[in-house]
């Protein structure tokens, strides 16, 4: 008796190819389609995280802390100005406008000495001789300003220019002087005062601030528009202009 062809199993292995060709599609699709969707969201985060800074020197908000280190810049010859410096700390707030502008204040401490050399204006005791001669404050200051950014500087203070003004209370001022006696005086060979809280010595200061930056260093000149005595009968007023640089810590 005569069979019959297998023709069934010719069939069922061109289901089979079928089957895999359309599982092979399909996997690809898919695969495709997440490879799409995984670029988009690659895309935005980055685009995101780069147009907004939450923390860090070019937040929104930024505060930090920073050292001070100047000197008196000497307008005439009644001042040592190497022996004459400012010394301090500060802090800063700063609040962004955009990437080209910002406000901000300080408020800092500062200890200012003025080494007195020209003493020609009053007169020690007969026979004696003056040793040394001092002014020196301590100073609780407020500094509001306004920043002009320079350049492009990421998440980094970079490069910037403040300008603004600056009051201060000198709530410490003292005159230090020490002279050497002519031998056989009562007070003995050499005498020392230390005279605070004079009539003449005024508490308040004002006046005008530049500051350039580069990060974290910056240099500073503060102009003092204020006299600092009034009906003074020993000094002429001391110079007005202290200069030096920041480091700021954070």
């Amino acid at each position: 008796m005569a069979t019959r062809p297998p023709i069934h199993f010719k069939f069922i292995t061109m289901k089979k190819q079928v089957l895999l060709s359309l599982i092979f599609v399909a996997v690809n699709l898919v695969g495709y389609n997440k490879a799409n969707a995984q670029k988009q969201i690659i895309h935005r985060n980055l685009k995101q995280d780069t147009l907004k800074v939450d923390r860090g020197p070019n937040a929104r908000k930024f505060r930090h802390t920073y050292f001070i280190a100047g000197g008196i810049v000497p307008d005439s010859k009644m001042i040592n100005p190497a022996n004459s410096n400012e010394f301090g700390i500060g802090w800063l707030n700063k609040r962004k406008l955009s990437n080209a502008f910002s406000v901000g204040f300080d408020m800092a401490f500062s200890y200012r000495n003025y080494r007195i050399k020209d003493t020609s204006y009053y007169a020690l005791p007969p026979g004696s001789t003056l040793i040394k001669e001092r002014i020196y404050t301590r100073n609780l200051q407020l500094k509001p300003w306004v920043r002009i950014n320079v350049g492009k500087h990421g998440n980094t203070l970079g490069k910037y220019i403040d300008l603004g003004g600056w009051g201060e209370w000198s709530f410490a001022r003292t005159r230090y002087f020490k002279f050497e006696n002519p031998d056989g005086t009562p007070e003995g060979e050499k005498g020392e005062y230390l005279l605070k809280k004079q009539d003449w010595f005024l508490p308040f200061n004002y006046g005008a601030m530049l500051r350039i930056g580069f990060n974290k260093w910056s240099f500073y000149g503060m102009y003092r528009v204020s006299d600092m005595f009034k009906s003074n009968p020993y000094y002429a007023e001391l110079p007005r202009i202290t200069a030096g640089v920041n480091y700021a810590i954070y």
